[in-house]
């Protein structure tokens, strides 16, 4: 054996995998997928050869770098197929809160484009990507209470500048976030902390059928997440929270993602690529309908409802009208509307789960209400000693205020209005 030309291909290999381990903005076959068929062909070819006769030095050097690739876990790994092994399917936390997962080490993120290629090259290439994920990004901001910059930088270094095997087509998971989205969803190898050590396990990843989804389910956990009722963990990442998205990148850090330079990173990448631009302060106008609010002194139920034709009806029937509640966005999260036949009273929910539920214990499902969207909270109080109007929405801090001195529950922000 030419020990001399083994050294060679060895070392020839070597440097073809090592540039592939960081993953930059640049569109570029997945080397992962690459790996694993060529292992396919090689090995195939292996032992066909074998049954012939003794391996050539190139055989010898494939079967070195496919023994090297097979023993070594990416953090950026294909889909699982096997079905023997258990899959982490876990969606939600116990406080219904949806989880997620980040989709490449933080460590492996860089803002400076590869030394290989060229400047200009690399800074189109990521302008790109910009381009492709800020129009969502801006909308959904705008109407969340969010930075569009922030949620931009996000995306970047979530997803390594789109270059994630998780964050390209078909998955378009920048955010790692599990379970699976209207029944889609991808397996993959990742690494969990599990027992104070690293572990890798197959976990059950969200596909969506676009990067539009992808940023919605990130506003889903910007905004709703919460480990006690009432109180938002990203709240001090919102706009009207926050002075400036530096206030929001700082309190993401530690929080959102536990390296401590996480905030600098974001606000590196929103100055450099000049993602305020996205923030600006005069979005395009939310059309919105009037939510009408009425009042029922029999059974001292609240009722709701957009509809001109339904508000006159109930009004001809001896409701009391007090007038607009709010304004709901024409598009948003929809907000379900649900009806008891037993006590007679309507309860109103953006929770899924919620909605599920009681329609399986006999409620009536009515529909899409209306849409949450905005950044003025609706709040949610519930009185446990009402047989019917047993829950309230209400606009007004004051007005909640009142009803838990009187005995009311505060159960958090229902949803949002305009």
């Amino acid at each position: 054996m030419d020990y001399k030309k083994l050294l060679c291909s060895v070392m020839l290999l070597g440097s073809l995998s090592t540039s592939t381990l960081v993953v930059y903005g640049e569109t570029t076959t997945d080397s992962t997928s690459t790996q694993e068929s060529s292992a396919v062909r090689e090995s195939s070819s292996s032992s066909d050869d074998l049954a012939k006769k003794q391996e050539s030095m190139t055989q010898e050097t494939s079967d070195l770098a496919d023994s090297k690739a097979e023993t070594t876990v990416s953090s950026d790994q294909t889909d699982v197929n096997d079905e023997t092994e258990a899959v982490d399917e876990v969606e939600y936390d116990a406080q219904g809160n949806l989880q997620f997962h980040h989709p490449i080490p933080f460590e492996e993120f860089t803002i400076e484009p590869p030394a290989f290629r060229a400047a200009r090259s690399a800074v189109s290439t990521q302008q790109a990507f910009i381009n492709q994920v800020a129009p969502s990004a801006k909308t959904l901001a705008s109407a969340n209470d969010l930075y569009a910059s922030v949620m931009i930088a996000q995306a970047i270094v979530e997803s390594g500048w789109g270059g994630s095997t998780l964050s390209k087509a078909p998955n378009y998971n920048l955010f790692g976030i599990k379970g699976d989205y209207n029944g889609q969803s991808v397996t993959m190898k990742t690494q969990e902390f599990i027992d104070g050590k690293y572990v890798t396990v197959n976990a059950k990843f969200r596909k969506y059928p676009s990067y539009k989804e992808s940023l919605g389910d990130n506003v889903t956990v910007l905004k709703k997440t919460s480990f006690s009722s009432g109180n938002y963990y990203y709240s001090g990442a919102w706009k009207s929270n926050t002075k400036s998205y530096k206030d929001a990148t700082a309190y993401l850090t530690g929080r959102y993602a536990t390296a401590p330079n996480y905030g600098a990173t974001l606000n590196s990448v929103i100055e450099t690529y000049k993602l305020t631009q996205y923030d600006s302060s005069t979005p395009a106008p939310v059309q919105t309908n009037a939510m009408y609010r009425l009042y029922n002194p029999n059974s001292g139920e609240h009722f709701y409802t957009a509809n001109t034709a339904e508000r006159d009806k109930i009004k001809k029937a001896g409701w009391h009208y007090e007038g607009i509640g709010w304004q709901a966005p024409k598009t948003g999260t929809p907000v379900y509307r649900l009806y008891n036949p037993n006590a007679g009273d309507h309860h109103y929910t953006q929770n899924a789960n919620e909605k599920n539920h009681l329609v399986k214990v006999g409620w009536r499902y009515e529909g899409v209400s209306w849409y949450s969207g905005g950044s003025k909270p609706l709040y949610r109080l519930y009185n446990p000693n009402a047989k019917a109007g047993a829950h309230h929405y209400t606009l007004l801090q004051s007005e909640r205020n009142n009803l838990i001195n009187k005995g009311w529950r505060n159960e958090g922000i229902g949803w949002y209005g305009q």
